[in-house]
């Protein structure tokens, strides 16, 4: 081919801008039609009970020293209802709400035939001493109900490293100016080691988060009495019904996986 005799295309200025107005009106006609199957699918969960999906415990084959010195495994959970959650010793006030949340479900569970268990990772419990970790949760009764797990360790095979890689817990934990920084929030596992989470909220069960919501909006009214102000689209007592709800729903479909 002699590409001598090529010649450069001319640009019609006026077919560019056509073709640059179709692409953009294709790309915000995509963003709205996102939009409303966003909300369309939003009104469809809000007044469901079924716990969203959020992910499964992948290679769960994880050795864990508990409060009475004995050496269990994640596979143990299996065919449980779990509320997991991380503490220290001594209880910081943001675990407070989560607490309040974990202490209305054993109520409403407590003469029940089916309830749920409890996996509490310990951030400052040694494997030396485990016995100090008994009174953690003491309210709630001892193994095999209640697994207080040493996890002052770190590194990549550690307790600490499970919560937040297997887990998905939102931080690390860790020590900043002798003050524990971890996530407070309540994770809630199924019979098949999948953890779920509140359908039509998605925070997951982040109590600390709402409570935080609640003070805020309670300051700003004191403050401002006059001004009409947008509360918290949910409420603490909201967030502990969804979960009993959540909860109600894994013992009525016990042999459900994955998403539907």
């Amino acid at each position: 081919m002699d590409v001598s005799q090529l010649e450069p295309a001319e640009r019609d200025p006026k077919k560019l801008r056509n073709t640059a107005l179709i692409i953009t009106l294709l790309m915000v006609g995509g963003g709205f039609l996102i939009l409303w199957a966003y909300g369309e699918y939003g009104k469809k969960v809000e007044d469901s009970t079924r716990p969203s999906f959020l992910h499964a415990v992948t290679d769960p084959d994880i050795e864990m020293m508990t409060a009475e010195g004995t050496v269990r495994n994640f596979d143990e959970m299996e065919g449980n209802v779990v509320l997991i959650l991380a503490l220290t010793t001594e209880v910081a006030p943001e675990s407070q709400p989560t607490l309040d949340a974990v202490r209305k479900v054993m109520e409403h569970f407590k003469e029940a035939d089916n309830r749920p268990r409890i996996l509490c990772f310990v951030l400052d419990g040694d494997e030396s001493d485990t016995a100090a970790m008994k009174p953690v949760l003491a309210e709630f009764g001892a193994e095999p109900e209640v697994w207080r797990i040493a996890a002052a360790k770190d590194g990549k095979q550690t307790m600490r490293a499970f919560l937040k890689s297997k887990l998905r817990f939102g931080i690390y934990p860790h020590e900043k100016e002798g003050k524990m920084i971890y996530d407070t929030q309540l994770m809630v596992l199924n019979q098949h080691r999948q953890v779920r989470g509140p359908s039509g909220v998605p925070i997951g069960w982040d109590f600390e988060k709402v409570a935080k919501w609640e003070k805020l909006y309670e300051e700003a009214k004191a403050q401002s009495p006059e001004k009409e102000l947008v509360p918290p689209k949910i409420s603490t007592n909201e967030l502990q019904a969804k979960l009993i709800e959540a909860i109600e729903y894994l013992y009525d479909h016990p042999d459900e996986k994955g998403q539907k």
